[in-house]
């Protein structure tokens, strides 16, 4: 078993009315990056002005694209049994949620939280946001909110966390 991080982009905040329209996921082996798979996802409405700000994402660049619903299925392969890793599981995972739940796919992984790790680990940062841990634990972060790049920044801070966490006598999977 190992660990695959997960990060999306979407056109909102809600799994309920918002959808996917960027994903990526990396795999964490041994305490290394391994295997990747993104993809630009079309989305059945719009991109609203507020979430294009955010990731820099059109609707124009993503019509070449399939839906994300038609993606789950490799989605969920790639995962496999391992555990799921976000910064800020709550958002991402409950919009894969939603559309398992929409595709009548049962699916309740482990999971792993980088902002929980941060908060237990650092808690005298002011933010614990991606960019502001990656820069603690000396991360190269340029850049952000497109969801390759977000995914692999988080799947670097995860490695460093779990390694400091699994010394103090913790279990994290590598």
């Amino acid at each position: 078993m190992g660990v695959v991080v997960l990060d999306f982009e979407t056109t909102g905040l809600s799994p309920e009315s918002g959808e996917v329209v960027e994903f990526a996921l990396v795999r964490v082996r041994g305490g290394e990056l391994g295997l990747e798979m993104a993809s630009l996802c079309r989305p059945h409405g719009e991109i609203p002005y507020d979430a294009f700000r955010v990731h820099g994402i059109s609707k124009q660049m993503t019509l070449p694209f399939p839906y994300f619903e038609e993606l789950l299925p490799s989605v969920l392969g790639f995962i496999g049994g391992d555990t799921v890793v976000c910064h800020n599981t709550p958002f991402d995972m409950g919009f894969l949620r939603a559309y398992c739940a929409r595709a009548g796919v049962a699916f309740d992984p482990p999971l792993g939280d980088t902002l929980n790790m941060a908060r237990r680990l650092f808690r005298q940062l002011p933010s614990r946001s991606l960019g502001a841990v990656a820069q603690h634990l000396g991360v190269d972060a340029p850049g952000a909110h497109r969801a390759l790049y977000d995914a692999t920044v988080t799947a670097k801070i995860y490695i460093k966390m779990a390694n400091m966490l699994n010394d103090m006598g913790f279990a994290y999977p590598m």
